[in-house]
């Protein structure tokens, strides 16, 4: 689900709102370049010494150019073009139009590297657009270094011709044949762009490790990780319902279509929900509008989880960590959905939970009337293997799930308020 941000450029991401009643934010467009930005940002660290090899022994071709030769010729005589201009030549010495061969950088895999050094420069520009962080630093460090190779010898004067996959083809094929004459450092590039091209969906599993090592491969900022805890807090509560008996019917889609439908549909004895990830709670249903347009105020939990009856689950991801067994601030905004949204929980109780990091085994209920309550869970910060986030994320699905086997389908479910 992650990569699925990360590994296709043709990914379009519709706006999402991911703070209750902003209208404006849409973190998770920005989320998606920054994950390519950051894969480029790793990649292009072992660019540069790539790079500069290379440059040591460059490779080169011969093309025929076109010249003037005076007095005497030099190269091979264009004789069309002498017998088309013979009457015009009156200048002394004579000059004579001939053709000689050049030496030239533009073999397929220098215009690969300059292909690869413009991608790597156009995916970094997104740096501009954060905040003072590792990501920004870097990246405009390793920006300025791309342009100075863009605009010096041997690149400034090597210009792609062809797609980058067929500059590929051609620059393996010649690497094979012993053509490029500087094979060490051209293995070594190729070798890069196939991390460059990396596609964790077509890859062997192990390789994803490849994956983690190229996103961590320098400290992150505070926006990437807060992302990267949501989503990892999506993936413990598909485990969970898994983990509860319950079985995938449908997905998981990739994030980037979580507007088209649900991430993925589980069938737990026959009782059906569905998983959605940044889903708006229906503005049909709330209460509480801006005065000057009359716009609903919107909710967007992180996670929503509807079951065939009409209930709700609410999940929100905190990357915060969480010493004391309360969260007063985050609580009540919770406790928001319910206030705005209370038309969903007239017949079904509201259920929520929020998720933190905490070192405690943190897992405090809140409680209410006609059984609404809140959950606050912790994950462990650093050592997953005493991580009770799982066992507790266990523990809320179950008791929601059996609530939903007693319930049966409700009348709203029918109507089509999910």
């Amino acid at each position: 689900m992650l990569s699925s941000y990360f590994y296709s450029e043709q990914v379009v991401l519709e706006p999402a709102r991911v703070q209750v009643g902003d209208e404006e934010v849409d973190e998770y467009e920005e989320f998606a370049g920054v994950l390519r930005m950051r894969h480029a940002l790793a990649c292009g660290l072992e660019l540069k010494a790539i790079v500069e090899r290379i440059k040591r022994g460059y490779s080169q071709s011969s093309e025929i150019v076109r010249a003037e030769s005076k007095g005497a010729i030099s190269g091979r005589l264009d004789i069309q073009l002498y017998l088309n201009r013979r009457g015009t030549n009156l200048s002394w010495p004579r000059t004579f139009p001939v053709l000689i061969a050049e030496a030239t950088a533009s073999t397929p895999e220098n215009q690969l590297v300059v292909d690869t050094l413009r991608q790597l420069v156009r995916r970094l520009s997104v740096a501009g657009n954060l905040g003072a962080s590792a990501e920004r630093r870097y990246s405009n460090s390793l920006m300025r270094w791309g342009r100075e190779q863009l605009h010096s010898e041997p690149w400034d004067g090597v210009t792609p011709k062809l797609t980058a996959a067929r500059l590929h083809r051609e620059a393996e094929h010649r690497l094979r044949k012993r053509q490029t004459g500087n094979e060490p450092a051209y293995g070594r590039f190729l070798g890069w762009y196939d991390q460059w091209l990396f596609d964790a969906s077509r890859s062997d599993p192990n390789e994803l490790e490849n994956l983690v090592d190229l996103l961590l491969a320098f400290p992150p900022g505070d926006f990437f990780c807060d992302r990267v805890f949501e989503i990892w807090c999506l993936h413990q509560v598909i485990e969970s319902f898994r983990r509860c008996g319950a079985v995938i019917v449908d997905g998981p889609r990739p994030l980037s279509e979580r507007s088209n439908g649900p991430i993925c549909a589980m069938d737990h004895e026959g009782y059906m929900s569905n998983i959605w990830f940044q889903r708006a709670l229906p503005t049909t249903a709330a209460r509480w509008k801006y005065v000057h347009s009359q716009n609903p105020l919107v909710g967007i939990p992180d996670i929503t989880v509807i079951g065939d009856d009409g209930r709700r689950l609410l999940i929100d991801a905190k990357r915060r960590e969480v010493r004391s067994p309360t969260r007063s601030e985050e609580t009540y905004k919770m406790l928001g959905y319910l206030e705005n949204f209370g038309d969903l929980f007239r017949t079904t109780p509201f259920c929520g939970a929020l998720c933190f990091l905490s070192n405690t085994d943190l897992f405090t209920e809140v409680a209410g009337d006609r059984d609404h309550r809140i959950v606050l869970v912790g994950a462990h910060v650093d050592n997953p293997t005493i991580c009770a986030f799982g066992g507790r994320m266990d523990t809320l699905v179950s008791e929601w799930l059996s609530q939903g086997a007693l319930n049966g389908g409700s009348e709203e479910s029918r109507n089509g308020i999910n």
